[in-house]
């Protein structure tokens, strides 16, 4: 999805090689962290135009999961994920639009953040719904994930101290107990590290079926805004559940305008009504994955169903433009790795990192 001065992006699919040249320019994030002194160790796969949550829809085999081989990495930016997973790479990084960075992170054991929307250029990189889009970055250390933020974002300052820490409690309802256990446990670490008690606040109405297909709307309708031609000329190309989606797409945007806006205010109104629940100065510690990525084995309805409650979890951040760390903690029971987010207000993408890092993880020794 970079730009590489010279290359053809695949976009994960052939016909998007077939029907483009090569960049011209190399995106400012690759540009960047080559000039700090980094290497490209490669060019990663990634799903079919980076519009999946799975991590099975790229080319060839889908990219491995060496925390849990039978499982898929989940995607878009599965091969990143994969990369940085198997010590291919120190860093990786992708888009996230829809919890394409988040949820590889969870799946794989690794660190992954969505910034602040705006926060790192995606300028070449190839969008898919730019009002969503963001440049997110994987990594096994928390520490060399801060570099990278310093890097690519100028520092990011200007948030203050976390001043509140809560759990999300009703959204633990639906997520396995080990995954309930780990996001509880590594709040009161969050608090703990912040200075302050651990709130608990029912965050459900945000945390929803409802919010999620809010989200689907909107994203798809801009899909169709930075793709569509090309989209049409090509959706027979594509793997069926990602032409569903992009036949969705088109029917939304050739419906009624005043449905589309709707969505629109629709999606104004929650940003401003999670902005009530969690002001500047709070952080909400929440799931990410309901529970262990999709077997490599899953039939096509389990995979549906994992895509629908995963985007519960991972369309605030994406509806709102805030940023959200997953942060690697283990099971003590199960040995499991379970990703935690860490969801903060606009501009605190530092401010999580600072916290993840005072916090002594159930991870640690």
């Amino acid at each position: 999805m970079f730009a590489i001065e010279g290359h053809v992006s695949s976009y994960g699919h052939p016909r998007w090689r077939e029907t483009h040249g090569p960049a011209e320019r190399t995106a400012p994030a690759v540009s960047r962290l080559l000039a700090s002194g980094a290497s490209m160790a490669g060019l990663a796969k990634l799903d079919q135009i980076a519009w999946s949550i799975i991590g099975n829809v790229g080319e060839g085999v889908a990219p491995l999961n060496p925390t849990y081989p039978d499982r898929f990495t989940c995607g878009s930016s599965s091969g990143p994920a994969s990369a940085v997973a198997c010590g291919l790479a120190d860093i990786g990084i992708g888009t996230d639009t829809g919890g394409s960075v988040r949820a590889p992170a969870a799946a794989c054991g690794l660190f992954g953040l969505r910034p602040t929307h705006g926060t790192i250029s995606a300028d070449g990189v190839l969008p898919l719904a730019p009002p969503f889009d963001t440049v997110g970055i994987l990594t096994r250390e928390l520490a060399q994930l801060g570099q990278v933020l310093d890097v690519l974002s100028d520092g990011n300052g200007g948030a203050g101290p976390t001043q509140r820490v809560i759990v999300a409690a009703d959204g633990l309802d639906s997520v396995s107990p080990d995954t309930a256990e780990a996001v509880r446990t590594f709040a009161a670490c969050v608090a703990d590290a912040a200075g302050c008690d651990l709130a608990e606040e029912w965050l459900g109405e945000f945390f929803s079926d409802e919010a999620a297909d809010l989200f689907a709307r909107n994203q798809a309708r801009q899909v169709w805004n930075a793709l569509g031609p090309w989209l049409a000329d090509n959706v027979g190309a594509l793997a069926p559940d990602v032409a569903a989606r992009v036949r969705r797409a088109r029917e939304l945007r050739a419906g009624s305008p005043s449905e589309g806006e709707a969505d629109e205010r629709a999606w104004h109104e929650y940003t401003e009504g999670l902005a009530d629940r969690l002001p500047a100065g709070t952080v909400a510690v929440v799931p990410v994955l309901a529970g262990l990525p999709p077997l490599r084995t899953a039939s096509a309805d389990e995979l549906a169903e994992f895509r629908a409650l995963t985007l519960r979890f991972t369309a605030p951040a994406s509806l709102t433009g805030r940023p959200e760390l997953v942060v690697p903690c283990q099971d003590v029971a199960g040995g499991r790795q379970i990703g935690v987010g860490l969801l903060g207000a606009r501009g605190s993408d530092g401010e999580l990192v600072r916290l993840a890092s005072a916090c002594r993880r159930p991870a640690d020794p």
